[in-house]
């Protein structure tokens, strides 16, 4: 009777799929084996594609908003001081440059939770101070 239920039970869990993964197949003794020796096969290339989509978004983020900040005090750009929304894009662009040291403290003691967003970080925070020094003089 104990064999039978059994059976029963893993009938019922070869007739679900796991992750794409077709079902167990049972021999003929009745016990039930994997059709693939590791659990984890073909699980090792959706990691590195999945972090890169939030660093491409951070990096064009912050080379947006590093390249507002460094034209705020530039004449020759159209967002310069003679434009009308320029105080409030100066307040706009100082959240964004603020915010990214805080998101890269962040997102580096959250990195196990959200990988997503240290990546995100990652490559923001870097991209902004590189494009909003880019204009400064130097020499």
């Amino acid at each position: 009777m104990s064999q039978d239920i059994f059976n029963q039970r893993i009938a019922r869990i070869n007739s679900h799929t796991y992750g794409g993964r077709s079902a167990m197949t049972s021999t003929e003794g009745g016990t039930a084996t994997s059709m693939y020796s590791s659990p984890s096969m073909g699980l090792e290339t959706r990691t590195a594609r999945r972090n890169f989509k939030p660093m491409l978004l951070g990096a064009v983020l912050g080379m947006i908003v590093g390249t507002l900040a460094a034209g705020l005090e530039n004449a020759s750009m159209p967002w310069g001081p003679s434009f009308e929304y320029n105080q409030l894009l100066t307040m706009v662009v100082l959240v964004a440059l603020c915010a990214g040291p805080i998101m890269a403290i962040t997102a580096a003691t959250m990195r196990a939770r959200f990988p997503s967003f240290f990546f995100f970080a990652a490559a923001y925070f870097p991209c902004v101070i590189g494009c909003a020094m880019l204009d400064l003089p130097l020499f």
